[in-house]
C-alpha cells in the first residue's frame, strides 16, 4: 500500500528548498523608490510642447499630459482619458464632451473643461503648425461648466473623436506666452512641468539623461513605478550590454544586429513591432526657410521619377535593416492597417536603373562633359544632390550609402552630410538641402499625415514645400465625409496621387526592436494589438500596468512563478520514484 506522507514530505522539501532563498533574493527594499531604467538612442530635443518634432520628445509630453481623448491599445480608436466620452449631434456640427470629476495638475491646481478649450484655441489663433490640422472648419469652443466641453464647427466633423492628438496644457502656466510664437523660444521654463499624465519631466541633463517623476495628483490608478531614468546611448553596443548586466531595464530603437544578438540571452526578451514609420527621402522644392536652397531641377516630375526608379528598396532593406523592415511604397504606414495602401506591383516603379537612365537622357539630362555627372538642361549646372542624413534614424545613414551607389550609377551624385536629430530638426526649418533623408510615423487617423503635403503646410509640417492643387483638393474632400468606407476610396487615393507626383520616396516601413529584462518589470501593454510599441508609443499605458517582477511574484505568497513550475516537475520526479518504490516493496511483501 502505498503511504501518502512518503511523498507529500519531499514535495514540501522542494518548495522549501527552492521557494526560500529566491523569495528573500527579490524581496523589495522597504521606502525604496521603484525605478525604471530606460535606454534610448535618441536625445530629447526639447521639452516645449509648442516645438515638439522627435521620438524622445513626444515620449516625455506624452507621458505628462492628457490628451481629451486617448488612443486605446488594441486598435488605437479613441478611448476615455480626460473625457469620459463626446458625442456628436445628428448633423455632426456640434460636439459635447464630458470631462471626468476631480481632475487636477501636477501642482494641485483643477483641471477644468476651460482649460481645454485654452489649448485648442491657443493652438488655432497662435497657428501651431503642428497642431493645426486637429482643427478643421473654424470651430468654436465653449464651457458651460468645468466638466463639459462643447466643440462648434461650420461643418460635419469627426475631427473629435479621430481622436485630435493634441495635449491639454494647463491655461494658468501657459497662458502668459499667448501670442508669441512658441516655436523660436527655446527656454521655457518647462523643467519640471506642470501636467495631468502619471509622470512630469523633473530633470534634464543634455547628452546625458531625463528624468521623470510620478504626477502625485494623477487622476488614473496609481503606476506601481515612481521614477522613470531614460538614458542617452550613441552606441548601440553600450545599451545592449547595460540591457544585459542590468544597468537599464528596457532598451528602446535597438540596430538590427544588436537586437538579434539579444534573441538568446538570459532574462532578456525581444520585441519587434508592427512598422508604425517609414524612412522618407524627402526633396526640397524651395521656400521651407528665409534660406532655402535646393536644387531647381527637382522640380522636375522626370527627374525625381528616374531617381526612385534608381533605388533598389529590397536591397536597402536587406542590407541597412537586416530582415527587420519591408520595402516602402505609400505615405500611410502599416500600422494604419485599414487606411494603408498597399499598393500592387503593377502601379509600383520598380527598381530599373536602365530605365531611369532612358528617362533621364529623354528629358535631356546628359553628361555633356564627360565627367559621370549629368547637367540640367535648363541651367547646365550638374545634378548633385546635397542629402543631410539624420545618424538618430535607425537605417538611415546604411541607406544613405546605398542611395549614393544607385544614384552615381545613373549619372547623379550624391553628396552625404551626416547630422544629428537637433541639428536635422534645423536643416529642415531653414530649408537648406535638396534632399534628405530622415523619417516620419504619424496618427492613427490618416489626416494628419496626408495634411503635411498639402501646400498650405510651407513652412510648417511640409518636408520642402511640395504643392500639388489636385493632391489638395484630395486632402480637403476626404476630411469633409463622415462615412468611413466612402472616406477611404478618396484617402487610398490621396495615397496615390502621392506616390505618382514623388515629393518624396517612402524607402522602407521598419519594425520597432525593442527588449526588455524579464526579471525586473512585467505586464507590458502593447499599442496596438500584440505587435505593437511597448514604450515610445501611442499612450502611456505600460508606464502604468506595468509591476515589479517581485511584486508580481507576492501575489503567490511570496514565491516566484517559476518556482512552483521547478517544483511542479521536481515533484512529478520525486512522486514518480516513490510510487516506484513502495510498488516494489508490496511486490516483495507479496512475496
Amino acid at each position: 500500500m502505498v503511504r501518502p506522507a512518503r511523498f507529500v514530505a519531499p514535495l514540501a522539501l522542494v518548495l522549501m528548498t527552492f521557494a526560500t532563498p529566491v523569495a528573500q533574493a527579490q524581496s523589495p527594499t522597504p521606502d525604496e523608490p521603484v525605478t525604471l531604467t530606460v535606454g534610448t538612442s535618441e536625445d530629447l530635443v526639447t521639452d516645449n510642447p509648442f516645438r515638439v518634432c522627435c521620438v524622445s520628445d513626444y515620449e516625455v509630453i506624452t507621458v505628462e499630459y492628457d490628451m481629451l481623448l486617448k488612443f486605446g491599445s488594441e486598435d488605437l480608436s479613441a478611448e476615455p482619458s480626460l473625457a469620459e466620452g463626446c458625442e456628436p449631434s445628428a448633423d455632426h456640427l456640434e460636439w459635447t464632451c464630458t470631462l471626468r470629476e476631480g481632475l487636477r495638475w501636477s501642482d494641485g491646481e483643477p483641471l477644468t473643461s476651460k482649460d481645454v478649450a485654452f489649448t485648442y484655441r491657443f493652438m488655432i489663433d497662435n497657428r501651431i503648425p503642428q497642431y493645426r490640422g486637429y482643427f478643421p472648419f473654424h470651430p468654436e469652443f465653449e464651457t458651460p461648466d468645468d466638466h463639459t466641453l462643447i466643440w462648434k464647427a461650420e461643418e460635419p466633423t469627426f475631427a473629435p473623436d479621430m481622436p485630435p492628438w493634441v495635449y491639454v496644457l494647463p491655461e494658468h502656466v501657459w497662458a502668459r506666452y499667448d501670442g508669441e510664437d512658441l516655436r523660436t523660444i527655446k527656454d521655457v521654463p518647462n523643467t519640471p512641468a506642470v501636467g495631468s499624465g502619471p509622470f512630469v519631466l523633473t530633470d534634464w541633463q543634455g547628452g546625458e539623461s531625463w528624468t521623470m517623476e510620478r504626477n502625485p495628483y494623477y487622476w488614473g490608478d496609481e503606476p506601481a513605478v515612481d521614477r522613470i531614468v531614460y538614458r542617452l546611448y550613441t552606441n548601440p553596443e553600450a545599451m545592449a550590454q547595460a540591457l544585459k548586466t542590468g544597468e537599464i531595464d528596457f532598451a528602446n530603437n535597438l540596430q538590427p544586429g544588436v537586437f538579434e544578438r539579444l534573441r538568446d540571452a538570459p532574462n532578456i526578451v525581444t520585441h519587434t513591432t508592427i512598422s508604425d514609420w517609414w524612412l522618407n527621402l524627402a526633396f526640397n522644392f524651395g521656400g521651407q526657410g528665409a534660406q532655402a536652397t535646393n536644387l531647381p531641377a527637382l522640380h522636375d516630375l522626370d527627374l525625381r521619377t528616374a531617381i526612385a526608379m534608381a533605388i533598389d528598396k529590397e536591397e536597402l532593406v536587406r542590407l541597412a535593416y537586416q530582415g527587420t523592415a519591408t520595402p516602402g511604397d505609400t505615405v500611410i504606414r502599416p500600422a494604419s492597417a485599414f487606411w494603408h495602401l498597399d499598393l500592387p506591383p503593377e502601379d509600383e516603379l520598380a527598381y530599373d536603373p536602365d530605365g531611369a537612365m532612358a528617362l533621364l537622357d529623354g528629358a535631356g539630362y546628359v553628361d555633356t562633359d564627360q565627367d559621370g555627372i549629368r547637367e540640367d538642361p535648363a541651367s547646365g549646372e550638374p545634378l548633385e544632390l546635397e542629402i543631410p542624413v539624420s545618424m538618430d534614424t535607425l537605417g538611415a545613414q546604411e541607406a544613405g550609402s546605398l542611395i549614393d551607389g544607385y544614384l552615381g550609377a545613373i549619372g547623379v551624385q550624391v553628396e552625404l552630410r551626416p547630422v544629428t536629430e537637433n541639428q536635422m530638426n534645423d536643416v529642415w526649418g531653414s530649408g537648406d538641402f535638396d534632399a534628405y533623408l530622415w523619417y516620419w510615423s504619424g496618427d492613427p487617423d490618416p489626416d494628419f499625415q496626408l495634411s503635411i503635403f498639402t501646400s498650405d503646410q510651407c513652412r510648417g509640417w511640409s518636408d520642402g514645400c511640395f504643392s500639388d492643387p489636385t493632391y489638395d483638393r484630395l486632402y480637403e474632400e476626404q476630411r469633409g465625409i463622415m462615412d468611413q468606407q466612402e472616406r477611404l476610396a478618396v484617402v487610398q487615393e490621396a495615397q496615390r496621387r502621392l506616390y505618382q507626383q514623388v515629393p518624396g520616396i517612402v524607402l522602407a516601413y521598419p519594425g520597432q526592436l525593442q527588449a526588455y529584462r524579464s526579471d525586473r518589470f512585467t505586464n507590458w501593454k502593447p499599442a496596438p494589438g500584440p505587435n505593437g510599441k511597448l514604450i515610445f508609443g501611442y499612450n502611456y499605458d505600460s508606464y502604468v500596468s506595468i509591476v515589479p517582477v517581485a511584486a508580481a511574484d507576492d501575489d503567490m505568497g511570496g514565491v516566484p512563478r517559476w518556482v512552483f513550475v521547478v517544483a511542479a516537475a521536481a515533484a512529478v520526479v520525486i512522486v514518480g520514484a516513490v510510487v516506484v518504490r513502495n510498488r516494489r516493496s508490496d511486490d516483495e511483501d507479496e512475496e
